[in-house]
C-alpha cells in the first residue's frame, strides 16, 4: 500500500506542474492578444469617447513611412510641397465631381482625416481653385475661383465706386464755375 500513495503523489506533483506549465503558456497568450489589440501598426490605439457599436471605422490614409516616422519620434510629420500638391489634387477633383460638399463629408470619401486636409485646402483657396460659401462647419466647397457671389459683390461695388467717382467729378465742376472769374 504505500507504493500506491508514493506512485499516487508522484502523479498528483506531475499533473500540478503540468496544469502550472498551461495556465502560465494561457497568460501569455492573453496578454499578446491584449497587447496586439492595443497597437494598430506600431502605434498605440486612440481611445473613442461614445458609442462605438454605432459608429462606423473610417481608416485613415497615410503613408507609412510618415506613420512610421510620427510613431518612432512622437512629433509631427511635416510634409512635403509635393504630397500637399497630391493631396489638393485629389482634393479638387473630389470637389469637380461632388460640388457642395462639406470637409467633413470630403474626408469620409477620400478616406483622409479633416487636419490633414486643411493645409491642401487654403493652398487651393489662395490659388483660386477653390472657393467657399458658408462659415464653419457649415463651409461647403466648390471648385473655381471667387464664385458668383463675390463676383457679384465685386460687380455691385464696382457700379457704386464708379457712380461716386462720376458725382464727384460733378461737384468738382460745380464748385470750379461758381468760383471761375468771369474774363
Amino acid at each position: 500500500m504505500p507504493k500506491t500513495t508514493r506512485i499516487e503523489s508522484r502523479l498528483l506533483a506531475r499533473i500540478d506542474s503540468f496544469v502550472e506549465e498551461i495556465s502560465a503558456i494561457v497568460r501569455e497568450a492573453a496578454v499578446e492578444a491584449v497587447h496586439e489589440a492595443l497597437i494598430e501598426d506600431g502605434r498605440a490605439a486612440v481611445p473613442r469617447r461614445g458609442n462605438a457599436a454605432g459608429r462606423k471605422k473610417v481608416r485613415r490614409k497615410t503613408t507609412k513611412t510618415a506613420a512610421r516616422k510620427k510613431a518612432a519620434s512622437g512629433r509631427r510629420v511635416r510634409r512635403s510641397a509635393a504630397d500637399l500638391e497630391k493631396l489638393g489634387a485629389r482634393f479638387l477633383a473630389h470637389v469637380k465631381s461632388h460640388p457642395g460638399q462639406r470637409l467633413e463629408e470630403i474626408g469620409k470619401a477620400l478616406r483622409i482625416d479633416t487636419a490633414d486636409l486643411k493645409r491642401p485646402v487654403t493652398l487651393l483657396m489662395e490659388a483660386k481653385k477653390l472657393r467657399t460659401e458658408g462659415q464653419k462647419r457649415g463651409t461647403k466647397y466648390f471648385a473655381g475661383g471667387a464664385g458668383r457671389r463675390k463676383a457679384a459683390k465685386r460687380k455691385v461695388a464696382k457700379r457704386k465706386g464708379a457712380k461716386r467717382k462720376a458725382a464727384r467729378k460733378r461737384a468738382t465742376r460745380k464748385v470750379t464755375k461758381k468760383w471761375a472769374t468771369p474774363k
